[in-house]
């Protein structure tokens, strides 16, 4: 395959994984979002049926129970496995989801290597594995046999550790990829953690402990054998982690070993890096920024010049000004195209003399109309009514906003506080602790059938 070819196939395999992150990121909140009504009143009706038809009880020994009458047992058993139900549901769902996101990963590294195979056949040629003659007569081709020996090889580096993987990047690309990469502990800990929940139902293992603390994770407050849970902010931090890990990783194979498609990697890089702006994403575009401006080698001056800018940017749109503006103003911008000299004068909040390039540059200029309605960089800019007259003046038809659908996350969100406006105002709700249920004891007072009790709740 030719190294054109060769990078659409990496970036396409990223691609899918960004999304599939995405998606999965967005699935939790949601799902959260769904339950948690559902479970708030299954959790209320247990209580309110506990507070009417029971006494609390102790024995002998401190330990505490209610007594019921004999009558409301059946009904106090299903009202309780309701509410275990959906708290455990409110557990599970997080906990399932994070196994999800490394199990794409590794879905991506999977397609990585065999990509890395094509990329570097000699990295095959040099396997060890033999195959029997008679194995050799059931392939239609040589190629067919190479792809078996690429499967087999791949599926051999997969069952090693996450660690392991690097080791063997390392070797064959003759390159350090774990230096200066302040994320790789929590790599570590999250693909870690994610084989106590495969394995170990979330208990701490010795072996995680082991792994851990081999690569110097921050786990001082965790036990052996206490269960560990995912909160909204962790299951964010290994989405974050696995975004930027993948992206990185993949760039640096590829500006490594197809040098020639140089043009196409800078595009899509900054491509990721933009849509992140766009989407709000602010942390994760300041790390692959930076990432991206630290780069040897660029396509063009205009291929760097747009990660620059965008660096800025990014900064600009979090209000960090002073940032944006030492970033901005550390290239001198007099001799570039005017697309880059009106970003100069904006992210410097020069917005009089932006107004007067935007003149210039006119209706058929390097920013055009759809440009000023979607770029982020004139996000603030569109606010001022001079910005507006400016547009008017120089299309001779009034601005008018665009509106961009939102993702299913946003519209679920405005959904429910359109229904409920005091829900802003609400505390977050803790999903990871499951609730108590009070142990009961049944008093036949009036000894009725326990069939004869009727609850429309109980089918």
């Amino acid at each position: 395959m030719e190294g054109k070819e060769l990078g659409i196939e990496l970036d396409k395999n990223l691609h899918r994984l960004l999304r599939h992150l995405d998606s999965i990121k967005d699935t939790l909140p949601m799902s959260l979002l769904l339950l948690e009504p559902h479970n708030k009143k299954a959790n209320t009706k247990l209580k309110d049926f506990i507070e009417k038809n029971s006494e609390e009880i102790e024995d002998e020994n401190g330990n505490k129970s209610i007594s019921l009458e004999f009558e409301q047992a059946r009904i106090f058993d299903q009202l309780a496995k309701n509410s275990e139900i959906s708290n455990l549901a409110m557990k599970i769902i997080p906990e399932s989801l994070f196994v999800a996101l490394i199990s794409q990963y590794d879905a991506f590294l999977n397609q990585l290597f065999k990509t890395l195979f094509k990329i570097r056949p000699e990295y095959i040629n040099k396997s060890e594995r033999e195959l029997s003659f008679s194995q050799l007569n059931e392939f239609e081709s040589i190629e067919k046999a190479r792809e078996y020996v690429v499967e087999k090889e791949v599926e051999t580096i997969l069952r090693k550790s996450h660690s392991e993987h690097f080791d063997y990047l390392e070797n064959k690309l003759s390159i350090v990829l774990r230096k200066d990469l302040p994320i790789w502990q929590t790599f570590i800990e999250i693909t870690e953690r994610r084989n106590l929940f495969v394995h170990c139902d979330g208990i701490v293992s010795n072996q995680y402990l082991k792994v851990c603390k081999e690569n110097k994770c921050n786990i001082s407050e965790i036990e052996l054998n206490k269960r560990l849970t995912i909160s909204s902010e962790y299951f964010k931090n290994a989405y974050e982690c696995l975004y930027e890990l993948s992206t990185k990783l993949t760039h640096t194979i590829w500006r490594k070993l197809i040098k020639e498609d140089i043009q196409f990697a800078d595009e899509k890089l900054n491509e990721i890096c933009y849509n992140l702006i766009t989407n709000r994403q602010f942390n994760l575009a300041d790390i692959l920024l930076d990432f991206a401006c630290k780069q040897i080698k660029f396509y063009n001056d205009s291929a760097k010049n747009y990660y620059t800018v965008n660096k800025a940017l990014s900064k600009y749109l979090q209000d960090k000004t002073d940032i944006a503006r030492e970033i901005i103003d550390s290239k001198d911008w007099s001799a570039s195209s005017d697309d880059f000299k009106l970003a100069h004068l904006i992210l410097m909040k020069k917005n009089d003399e932006a107004y007067l390039l935007m003149k210039k540059i006119g209706k058929n200029g390097e920013v055009n109309k759809d440009h000023y309605k979607i770029w982020p960089l004139f996000y603030k800019l569109r606010k001022e009514e001079r910005f507006k007259e400016v547009f008017r003046e120089i299309f001779e038809e009034d601005y008018a906003v665009l509106e961009v659908p939102k993702r299913p996350i946003q519209e679920l969100i405005g959904e429910i506080i359109k229904k409920s406006p005091t829900l802003l105002k609400k505390k977050p709700t803790k999903t990871n602790k499951q609730k108590e249920i009070p142990k009961k004891r049944s008093v036949n007072k009036k000894a009725t059938n326990p069939t004869d009790v009727k609850n429309e709740n109980l089918n």
